[in-house]
């Protein structure tokens, strides 16, 4: 029931999607025409069953545009939902009227994001993998040595040895270490943080104004409210949330002090936008390229967003050792070693 409720753009996954747009861009951009080039990309999707429901759609879409809709809404009435970089280029499409480099630009920019996004989670297999079997040994241990520690008498008293000592110090060094590593540093204007999703997230959100001013629509419509993807994981979600909320209340900034016939960089100052994109829009309004300042806001997210990811890449996997040493330790000293007293003094 749930599938059949579900549109049809849902039921369609991101790389058939993104197959799709770079063959209908290559088409255009060969000088093919918009439907033309439709109708032949929408027959090599033949070939799996996701590929059927989007030869399906793009069927319909193309019966909606012969009747005389226009592009977006053709799309939209189609699939129900299509993914954000789609959108985008069919908005920035109808304002410049270049649909194949439209296209071709979020097909580049949803590569960018998606290799960045695999790249991290193949980053996170091997720290996962090391903890995980840390924790297997544990559990392992732990079940073979239970049976003879219940033979254990309660004459001893409990003694606290050097090694208790060391596992104690290593367990409160650990953590302090891991924060101080990945704690939050504040700059001028905002707070750097640990995952990369967000800065993803912002840059996206200021590539979209950036394409959508380069096309020539309006700067008071591109600074509007907008909704974009966000995480899907357990607590991403909630993090995503919060920044989009964060920027769609500084473009509200944004816009409130235009209508008050304020400038585009005394807005944007006045709104609290970051120093750099301040000065860039002083530099814009001398020279009209305003996309240019989103543009480039758009190029710092992206580098900081990688400068993230690689810093976490380099970090995790001594932090996922450290942390199986230390379980193991704690597995020796809670299990292995009793089970050896225990055995030494029966003999």
């Amino acid at each position: 029931q749930a599938m059949k409720t579900k549109p049809l753009g849902d039921r369609i996954k991101p790389a058939t999607w993104r197959t799709w747009l770079g063959q209908w861009a290559e088409l255009l951009q060969s000088g093919m025409p918009a439907l033309d080039a439709l109708s032949l990309s929408s027959e090599l999707q033949n070939g799996h069953s996701r590929g059927k429901l989007l030869n399906l759609g793009l069927s319909r879409a193309s019966r909606f545009l012969q009747e005389g809709q226009n592009i977006q809404t053709a799309f939209r009435a189609a699939f129900g939902k299509v993914p954000m970089h789609l959108e985008i280029a069919l908005v920035c499409a109808q304002a410049s009227g270049d649909l194949g480099l439209a296209l071709q630009t979020q097909l580049d920019r949803w590569k960018t994001t998606s290799d960045a996004q695999h790249t991290l989670g193949k980053s996170l297999v091997y720290p996962m993998l090391v903890l995980t079997l840390a924790c297997a040994c544990w559990v392992l241990l732990h079940h073979v040595s239970a049976p003879h520690l219940i033979q254990k008498t309660n004459t001893s008293t409990p003694t606290f040895t050097l090694s208790d000592s060391l596992l104690f110090i290593g367990i409160v060094v650990l953590p302090i270490a891991a924060y101080f590593k990945f704690r939050p540093t504040k700059t001028q204007t905002e707070t750097q943080t640990l995952l990369p999703n967000n800065l993803w997230l912002t840059s996206n959100f200021y590539h979209v104004i950036a394409c959508e001013l380069h096309a020539g629509l309006d700067l008071m419509h591109c600074l509007r409210h907008r909704i974009l993807p966000t995480a899907t994981w357990w607590g991403g979600t909630y993090l995503s949330t919060k920044t989009l909320h964060r920027l769609n209340k500084l473009m509200l900034g944004i816009q409130q002090q235009l209508k008050l016939g304020m400038s585009l960089s005394q807005s944007m100052q006045a709104a609290g936008a970051p120093g750099f994109l301040v000065r860039q829009s002083q530099l814009a309004e001398q020279t009209g390229n305003l996309a240019y300042c989103f543009f480039l806001a758009s190029k710092v997210y992206e580098m900081r967003a990688r400068e993230t990811q690689q810093r976490l890449q380099n970090t995790l996997p001594s932090m996922a050792l450290a942390i199986a040493a230390l379980t193991l330790a704690l597995a020796y000293q809670f299990t292995l070693a009793p089970l050896y007293n225990n055995l030494t003094g029966l003999s």
